[in-house]
């Protein structure tokens, strides 16, 4: 079981969690194994005595040796070198040895050579000597006779089988190098003819000048285009914004050193719009008339808003001054208007030129570009022709001289996987028991491991401290109680009780409860639960109120499993009255109230079982009930029922200060006590933490409790109180 729950809670350091992770992982296999420890040496058994019965139970066998070895090959490149075979070779010889075919031409040769030989079954194993190219034949069989002459057969008919797979393919490949030959040589043909053809057809060194000159010519054209785009696209900018258009014209002429706007006002002429030529009486720096007058104009319109600013800020708009300037304002503003209509009739006229010269150099282009396209595909005709015709002679060349040499290279190849040794008389077999009973011991005991694994993965119970902090991470522990290993009910702590190891275990929980920071108010009425039954929870509860009691508080540990309550039974007192009376109205809570052997310790049993016990407690009569209890007594301690199975718990717990969840180790489930808790944090429970019950004190991390020797009493003095271990915690 290595899954992690995810519940609610504060989260701890990743570091941390991991620790606990590994640590609850460890103590759990350790104690997997302290418990399951007969059902490893169980499967080891088995393993051991099925080898044994394997061994026992093998005829008896003969085995034979021989050797192959395999060398490196003479190959004939441009040089001669020597060639060792690689790992895929030597598993090729190893398959072939190994390989029904050359079993079934073994025994056809021992039968036409040894025809009075008994037939019997032999078997071949091939292994490589590690680290070099010896190959070991092992042959074992029943007969000894029979299966030395059946390898020896077998390692002729190998030889035999490789010289006629040689010969085979060295006519093979000889042929299909005589085939190519052929093909190389009438490709080369055909690529020599469809080059002559080509050359007698065309002027091949007038194809490549003309198509330098049009390609030349062409990027000419298609330069000239582009100016023509450009002066086009600028002409119609100009016209959708006649006013920016001018203003960028007077801003490039002013940069140039041109007559600005204003001086045409006294005779200078200005420059036209960039990319437009004016055909409309251009003036000395290329603008038209109509350019000239909207400039002239222009400025004469920036003069007079400047003089009407300059009035008005001595007279009101009434003034006969300020009503003839801004007529005159008026007036220059219509006459732009007017400039600037004679400005864009211009530019459309323009328009319509440099378009009728577009179209006229895409025509050129057009042409040009089949000319130069049609050229072009001439002279790549011809270098492929060419370039072909070359590589076939290269190929043709190439394969001719090696077919020249083949037949030298068949001459002096020779085989070179030869028998090192022949088969060595057949001797028998004796097993060797160690290694096979090792193996099945081993075998039976990993078996066994991966069998209590999947069963432990299956298992979600909790086994220590570390295994539930990690699949708890956000639950604060406030104790552990070990394990009572007496048969029968656990009793009741008492004043100086032997059980040192646990009545300590209970004062640390004690501990816990009286200085946790609870942030605010310390609880007084506390509620004892758990997920399922036979957690243990009556008894830690009971022992709880006993410690806290023999501290010196004034504690009443009232019965609140209203169906199957057993408290008064640990404490040997009548179950009725008790709290089912109290909450029906039959009794006030005092009179039900009972004293036990314990100081300070009061008891409220369960009373009479009846149904309906979740309505009770829901009631206003309980409310008011705790708030007296707490008011008469330092603590109040409740047993209630399992969370999972009655309501009666989670309709209670909200009511109390805090809740404390008791888990059983190596029993309770962690599904269930996560869906325990969720159903508690879903009801606004204030869990104060878990209390882990049963905790086995032979574990590594409960061994600092466990030095019993120190709880023993010192010999008392006649000076020394009588209960001193009572009063202290």
């Amino acid at each position: 079981m290595e899954q992690n729950l995810t519940l609610p809670g504060q989260a701890q350091s990743s570091t941390l969690s991991r620790i606990h992770e590994a640590s609850a992982k460890f103590q759990r296999y350790k104690i997997l194994l302290r418990r399951r420890w007969w059902f490893l040496l169980l499967t080891a058994s088995i393993g051991v005595c099925v080898q044994a019965l394997r061994i026992t139970g093998r005829p008896q066998e003969f085995r034979s040796l021989a050797k192959l070895v395999a060398g490196g090959q003479m190959v004939f490149n441009d040089s001669v070198s020597w060639r060792e075979q690689q790992a895929d070779f030597y598993g090729t010889i190893i398959e072939t040895v190994e390989s029904a075919e050359m079993k079934r031409r073994a025994l056809e040769r021992v039968r036409a050579l040894n025809p009075d030989v008994k037939d019997s079954d032999v078997e071949i194993r091939v292994a490589q000597t590690k680290g070099s190219a010896i190959f070991n034949i092992l042959a074992t069989g029943s007969e000894p006779k029979y299966t030395r002459i059946f390898l020896d057969a077998l390692l002729d008919e190998f030889i035999a089988f490789r010289q006629s797979i040689r010969e085979a393919a060295q006519g093979k490949v000889l042929q299909q190098f005589l085939q190519e030959v052929v093909n190389k040589q009438k490709v080369m043909e055909e690529s020599l003819d469809r080059l002559t053809k080509f050359k007698a057809a065309n002027n091949i060194l007038t194809i490549t000048n003309g198509n330098n000159l049009a390609a030349q010519y062409l990027v000419n054209l298609e330069n000239q285009r582009d100016t023509q785009r450009t002066a086009l696209e600028d002409l119609r900018l100009a016209i959708a914004n006649v006013n920016a258009a001018m203003e960028a014209r007077e801003r490039m002429l002013n940069a140039t050193g041109a007559a600005p706007a204003n001086a045409a006002a006294k005779g200078a002429e200005g420059a036209p719009t960039p990319g437009v030529k004016s055909e409309t009486s251009p003036g000395r720096n290329g603008m038209t008339m109509a350019e000239q007058d909207y400039l002239r104009t222009k400025s004469k319109i920036t003069e007079l808003k400047t003089k009407l600013d300059s009035l008005l800020t001595q007279f009101k708009q009434q003034h006969p001054m300020v009503q003839d300037v801004s007529e005159d304002l008026a007036a220059q503003k219509a006459l732009l208007t007017s400039y600037a209509e004679q400005i864009q009739q211009e530019m459309h006229t323009q328009m319509a030129d440099i378009q009728r010269r577009v179209q006229v150099l895409d025509a050129q282009i057009a042409e040009k570009q089949k000319e130069a396209l049609d050229l072009g595909g001439k002279i790549a005709e011809h270098d492929k022709y060419e370039k072909a015709a070359e590589t076939a002679k290269m190929a043709y060349d190439k394969l001719f001289e090696k077919v020249e040499q083949i037949q030298n290279i068949f001459n002096t190849q020779a085989d070179y996987v030869a028998i090192q040794e022949r088969a060595t008389p057949a001797s028998e077999n004796v097993e060797d028991w160690v290694m096979p009973i090792v193996i099945g011991l081993i075998a039976g005991m990993g078996a066994g491991i991966v069998i209590l694994l999947l069963f432990d993965r299956l298992d979600d119970r909790m086994n220590s401290y570390s295994e539930f902090q990690a699949l708890f991470p956000g639950e604060a522990v406030l104790g552990q109680v070990p394990e009572q290993r007496n048969r029968g009910d656990v009793a009741l702590l008492r004043p100086n009780d032997d059980r040192h190891l646990y009545a300590e275990a209970f004062r640390n929980v004690r501990s816990s409860i009286l200085f946790k920071n609870w942030q605010g108010k310390p609880p007084k009425t506390i509620l004892i639960t758990s997920a399922v039954p036979n957690e243990g929870k009556t008894t830690v509860t009971s022992n709880l109120a006993v410690t806290m009691a023999l501290a010196g508080a004034r504690v009443l540990l009232a019965d609140c499993d209203l169906r199957r309550g057993g408290v008064s039974e640990l404490f040997k007192l009548p179950s009725t009255p008790g709290l089912s009376e109290a909450l029906r109205g039959k009794l006030h809570w005092r009179d039900a109230v009972q004293e036990t052997s314990t100081r300070n310790l009061d008891l409220l049993a369960r009373g009479d079982v009846f149904d309906q016990t979740s309505e009770m407690l829901l009631s206003k009569t309980a409310e008011e009930m705790l708030k007296e209890m707490s008011e008469e007594y330092d603590y109040v301690i409740f047993d209630s029922a399992p969370v999972l199975v009655a309501d009666d718990t989670a309709s209670f717990a909200p009511k109390l200060d805090s809740v404390l969840f008791v888990v059983r180790m190596s029993s309770t489930m962690a599904r269930l006590s996560g869906k325990a808790l969720d159903l508690l944090y879903e009801r606004q429970v204030n869990i104060g933490g878990v209390i882990l019950n049963r905790s086995s004190s032979n574990l590594k991390e409960y061994t600092y409790y466990n030095y019993a020797s120190y709880y023993y009493a010192p010999a008392k003095t006649p000076n020394q109180p009588a209960e001193p271990a009572a009063a202290k915690s």
